[in-house]
């Protein structure tokens, strides 16, 4: 039989090509789809989707998208996380959303929430946005807010910009599909918007909106992709204002905030409740200086020294537990004279905890910020030794229009996935 029969034969038998279509990486896929016809509907079929899913299993990300503070560009820094060329990575851009000051809110196994932040003086503002307290379906309207953000110099000067209207969006950057998301008037102003996704168990994703009512009481309302609806019953509930509703963690199906209080909360996605989550004590640890998620792992920092804790939830919430340690003196030792770390004078902030298949495979992502420049280190959480990160893969804009000092905070996972929106 002739190579050429065997292809034909292959591509003739679309469940023998179903099995090797759905072993290949998204990206690839994405590009088989203008081989064919038949390809192109067998690859974007939802029973192919939900398939390659569930073969891939629990997805680890390729890489972080460094978040720039509303900055006018759709585009990010990006940490490649494989151990391949950086300059053979091809970062994922927003530019297909169409919208201005593009700020990642939060990255849920794939998919993510963002923001856009409209001035009054953008083109076409008045035929979107009308004054600071009304709302259209689309648009979120909030009171006029001044948002902070840091620039690079000694005197650390901050740059203040004023914003007038949001609007807010769930999309696949692989896929480059999005969804605007649509609100109902709601009573009191949205505090914040926390996203729910777990393609292993639903190809639908939950959008958590939370709104504050004073200055302890808390109403969640959840909106639903399935439906694309509003859950017309809401919840009422007291909460100290310290509990960080604006930096979800999604885990176990659950959604975590931290506190600076002893206590603070998860919300149980599929029973659409409320329940209590310990904290480390603060007065021993300090603020919090890392909030993630690895392998169904929940990692807390609560310290800003050479030397970092890194904690552990127990999955029975019973308690937080020192799993890790980090020194960051150590890392800046060994880099003596490179990139402006031969000195004191540098910033080390983790952005990202990654939990390996075993224990000794185990990394921290540490940024590291110098007189003269940038630097990312993987720290091996098992022996502590570090290597120099493949590299930061810039935008496509000018670097002074990226944020350069970068946190947890501004980190987002991403992981390639056909999920639909």
């Amino acid at each position: 039989m002739s190579v050429s029969s065997s292809a034909t034969d292959v591509a003739n038998n679309e469940d023998l090509l179903s099995q090797i279509l759905v072993r290949l990486p998204p990206k690839s896929l994405l590009c088989f789809k203008s081989v064919s016809k038949q390809w192109l509907s067998l690859i974007s079929s939802p029973q192919f989707i939900v398939t390659h899913i569930l073969c891939r299993g629990s997805a680890s990300p390729s890489g972080l998208l460094l978040n720039n503070d509303y900055l006018h560009t759709p585009e990010f820094h990006y940490v490649p996380l494989t151990h391949s060329n950086p300059s053979q990575t091809s970062p994922p851009y927003l530019s297909y959303l169409g919208a201005p000051r593009i700020k990642i809110l939060q990255s849920c196994n794939g998919l993510l929430l963002c923001s856009s932040a409209y001035q009054k003086n953008d083109p076409n503002y008045e035929l979107k946005y009308f004054d600071d307290f009304t709302q259209t379906e689309d648009d979120v309207l909030l009171p006029d807010i001044w948002h902070v953000i840091p620039t690079i110099s000694s005197s650390c000067i901050q740059t203040r910009i004023h914003y007038s209207g949001f609007r807010f969006y769930v999309c696949n950057p692989t896929t480059k599909q999005f969804n605007t998301l649509s609100f109902p008037f709601f009573q009191y102003h949205i505090l914040a918007l926390n996203l729910a996704f777990d393609p292993l168990h639903s190809p639908y994703y939950k959008i958590l909106c939370i709104l504050k009512k004073n200055l302890d009481t808390f109403i969640i309302h959840l909106y639903n992709s399935e439906t694309k609806t509003w859950n017309p019953s809401s919840v009422s509930f007291n909460a100290p204002w310290e509990i960080s509703f604006r930096e979800p963690v999604f885990c176990r199906r659950a959604i975590h905030w931290y506190s600076d209080r002893q206590t603070s909360l998860y919300y149980d996605v599929d029973k659409e409740c409320l329940n209590p989550m310990p904290m480390p004590p603060s007065s021993t640890y300090g603020t919090v200086n890392y909030f993630g998620e690895s392998g169904g792992h929940l990692h807390l920092i609560m310290s800003y020294v050479l030397e970092l804790d890194v904690f552990e939830l127990q999955k029975d919430y019973s308690a937080w537990s020192v799993r890790y340690h980090i020194n960051f003196e150590a890392i800046r030792v060994s880099l003596y004279g490179m990139c402006g770390f031969s000195s004191n004078e540098f910033i080390a902030s983790v952005l990202r905890i990654t939990r390996g298949e075993k224990e000794e495979e185990s990394e921290a992502v540490v940024f590291m910020f110098g007189v003269e420049g940038i630097m990312v280190v993987s720290y091996n959480l098992s022996d502590g030794t570090h290597r120099r990160h493949t590299g930061l893969v810039p935008s496509r804009g000018d670097v002074h229009d990226f944020k350069l000092l970068h946190s947890y905070r501004d980190a987002f996972p991403f992981i390639e996935t056909l999920s639909p929106i």
